[in-house]
């Protein structure tokens, strides 16, 4: 006789608005169709997070449902703890840059249905410091962004609080002095913004359109104070993705496995759009660190 198999599903309540909780039933009849069980774990601020440990070999992979973050938290416990079981992801978080840069459905039927007929992918995982990231980090106003936006307004506004949050930020630019140190590139300079990615995309936009999950390198955007006088040749390149290739003054573009970010402050970061460790920090990819379900 077959073994049963079996599917945690974790999924977070009150993620983009409870989208979630509409979609339960389809889960479980595409899952049970698929001849699985489904054992749920659901977020709450009194759960102990850590208990998705407990008979992990049983499971043939986690379905994780919620945003960036989520998704980050339950990435992060599975690595502390050497779990190697692969992860698949439905997109209902306000913030869902994984997986669209993955191509997964905002359909949750059809997310699910494209999971169970795929195979897991080994894709690169980020460390920074001690902590994972799937998608990107950042250092200065893409960061404050992220962390001074209201999370009330996420919840009634969505992806435009966060629109609404940037153009505010963004008329209060602050100048950071960093030292930027790899194999490809190493400076003392300036920047309003470093920009890490594992993924292509920060917000829905594909800002790394170059990057690659499984090359074993990450992709780098350095963006400098002088950037006003560039807008006109930034907006055009942008909106015709070519501002990876074009040589604009204050853009800096690199790819690399390692790199090193000392401030002249202990500036903050933000991972997977949480907030992240104060720099220094030291920032490395794990080629093929994570695996997961479902990647287009």
């Amino acid at each position: 006789m077959s073994k049963q198999k079996k599917v945690k599903l974790i999924y977070n309540p009150v993620s983009g608005g409870g989208k979630i909780l509409k979609e339960l039933d389809k889960i479980f009849s595409v899952y049970q169709e698929h001849g699985y069980v489904v054992d749920i774990f659901r977020i709450s601020k009194e759960c102990k997070r850590e208990s998705i440990l407990e008979d992990i070999e049983s499971y043939d992979h986690f379905l994780i449902s919620g945003g960036d973050g989520t998704i980050n938290s339950f990435v992060n416990i599975l690595k502390r703890n050497n779990a190697d079981i692969p992860i698949a992801i439905l997109p209902t978080g306000t913030a869902n840059d994984f997986a669209n840069v993955i191509g997964m459905p905002r359909d949750i039927e059809k997310a699910c249905r494209k999971i169970l007929l795929s195979e897991p992918k080994s894709i690169d995982l980020g460390k920074v410091n001690e902590k994972y990231f799937i998608n990107i980090v950042s250092v200065g106003v893409f960061s404050t962004i992220s962390q001074t936006t209201d999370r009330t307004m996420i919840k009634t506004l969505g992806k435009l609080a966060y629109v609404l949050n940037g153009i505010k930020e963004m008329t209060k630019i602050k100048k950071l002095k960093v030292i930027l140190e790899s194999d490809e590139y190493t400076a003392i300079t300036d920047v309003i913004s470093v920009l890490i990615f594992n993924g292509k995309s920060a917000g829905n936009f594909e800002l790394a359109y170059n990057a690659k999950l499984d090359d074993g390198y990450f992709d780098v955007l350095v963006l400098k104070p002088d950037f006003i006088g560039d807008v006109p040749e930034i907006g055009a390149a942008l909106a015709t993705k070519t501002h990876l290739e074009k040589d604009i003054h204050s853009v800096k573009y690199f790819k690399t496995k390692l790199l090193k970010i000392v401030g002249v402050e202990n500036y903050s970061t933000d991972i997977d759009g949480e907030t992240g460790p104060k720099l220094p920090i030291e920032i490395e990819c794990i080629h093929n660190g994570l695996k997961v379900l479902g990647i287009s």
